[in-house]
């Protein structure tokens, strides 16, 4: 199967243009079975979870927190696969912008897969936070496992410590800017054993450099017996 973790930056380009059908054209080109959007309105234009459906071919689920004048804002998963079970984390950290984690159990194959979604915040304790309130929810869970997302960490693997102390492993590909070139590896998946990723990209190509600040990451990924 094949991932994405993708910050759109709310569908509005290097041009400056709100242009939601870029993302979904870049979206259209990974050929992903799952792929985790951040910074996404639903309501900006028109039901926009609605039109990804129609474009994509997959199913939405909704991680938005709160809505900011134009619509509700914050994180989407979108999946081929059918879906077990889905419930929204709130990693919300006083006095910052509201961040949550979509939390599904999908179906692949008859088996169950758990997928997270998720963005981080832009402080460094608040990013602590709500990096141990994931490490408690993957704490005892024995799915095969993929988290996916923004998670604002620049340069140091140390505020993934508790994550590999779990058994994660997870892709540094430098996503951040689109221009003049990317230098900081913010966008990443992170999988657990049966999961394994076997290569992983950073999604470059004409529509993906103007279409969002941030370059998406694709993985390609098996679920070991």
């Amino acid at each position: 199967m094949r991932v994405a973790t993708y910050n759109t930056h709310d569908c509005i380009g290097r041009d400056g243009n709100y242009a939601p059908e870029r993302i979904a054209d870049v979206i259209l080109e990974m050929r992903v079975d799952v792929v985790a959007l951040q910074e996404i309105t639903l309501d900006h234009a028109g039901d926009l979870a609605a039109q990804l459906e129609k474009t994509t071919g997959m199913l939405t689920v909704d991680g938005t927190i709160f809505g900011r004048g134009v619509g509700r804002y914050g994180n989407v998963l979108l999946t081929r696969y059918s879906i077990l079970e889905q419930v929204l984390h709130d990693l919300s950290y006083p006095g910052c912008e509201p961040r949550g984690v979509i939390d599904t159990v999908l179906v692949i194959d008859g088996n169950p897969l758990r997928v997270l979604a998720t963005h981080l915040g832009l402080t460094t304790p608040e990013r602590g936070v709500q990096l141990r309130r994931l490490a408690d929810l993957l704490f005892d869970d024995q799915h095969p496992t993929v988290l996916l997302g923004d998670f604002n960490v620049w340069l140091t693997r140390r505020p993934f410590v508790e994550l590999r102390n779990l058994g994660f492993t997870y892709t540094e590909i430098r996503t951040f800017p689109t221009w003049p070139f990317p230098v900081l590896p913010l966008d990443r998946i992170f999988v657990r054993a049966p999961a394994v990723i076997r290569s992983c990209s950073r999604h470059d190509s004409p529509k993906s450099w103007i279409a969002s600040d941030h370059f998406p990451v694709v993985a390609d990924m098996d679920i070991a017996e």
